[in-house]
């Protein structure tokens, strides 16, 4: 029957995305490309979007699985080298390609729009979906920033040496779901 096909393991010996017992982790995961044709679907409607498609996606193929392992691990900020490609091969293109800065924000939430789509396809349980939701809302806010920083790099770069950078203390900056649970917003 179809059905027990669907359900036996994919060849890579991860779990099928519409297997009952797949996290949301692992039903992303084993759907990054789903989530990216969600995603485009979402975006083709902005005028920005006409840039050429492997412009369009950019990235985000190589952001998507290592911003899910980060969320997956229960990190709340995004590692040095997502933090680099991030800003270097995702921000910086956007300014280039001349994607308004709006935009530039607003596509990742596109990208959390089609991740939920995503999970509610493949029958993820609602509260599992939701706490994968809430941990990627954190990495994304994240990844919003260093995008943020890749699109302004010229700016940026020209103000090194005027005492104005951003200087990394030895303990991370703490999130900001760590200053609400001290209660210091």
């Amino acid at each position: 029957s179809s059905g027990v096909d669907r359900d036996r393991p994919i060849p890579n010996g991860q779990p099928s995305a519409a297997h009952p017992g797949a996290s949301a982790y692992e039903a992303l995961l084993g759907s990054v490309d789903q989530v990216i044709g969600e995603w485009r679907g979402l975006v083709l409607g902005e005028p920005w979007a006409k840039i050429p498609a492997s412009r369009l996606v950019d990235s985000f193929p190589e952001i998507l699985p290592k911003m899910l392992r980060l969320a997956r691990s229960g990190a709340t900020h995004i590692d040095d080298d997502l933090r680099q490609v991030i800003a270097e091969a995702h921000g910086h293109f956007r300014r280039i390609d001349g994607v308004p800065l709006t935009s530039v924000t607003e596509e990742w939430v596109y990208l959390k729009r089609a991740c939920r789509h995503v999970l509610d396809e493949h029958g993820t349980n609602h509260g599992e979906a939701d706490r994968a939701m809430e941990r990627l809302d954190i990495l994304v806010d994240d990844a919003v920033g260093y995008t943020l920083r890749g699109y302004y790099r010229p700016e940026l770069d020209s103000l090194r040496g005027r005492g104005l950078e951003r200087r990394e203390i030895p303990e991370r900056r703490r999130g900001v779901s760590d200053r609400r649970e001290r209660g210091e917003d």
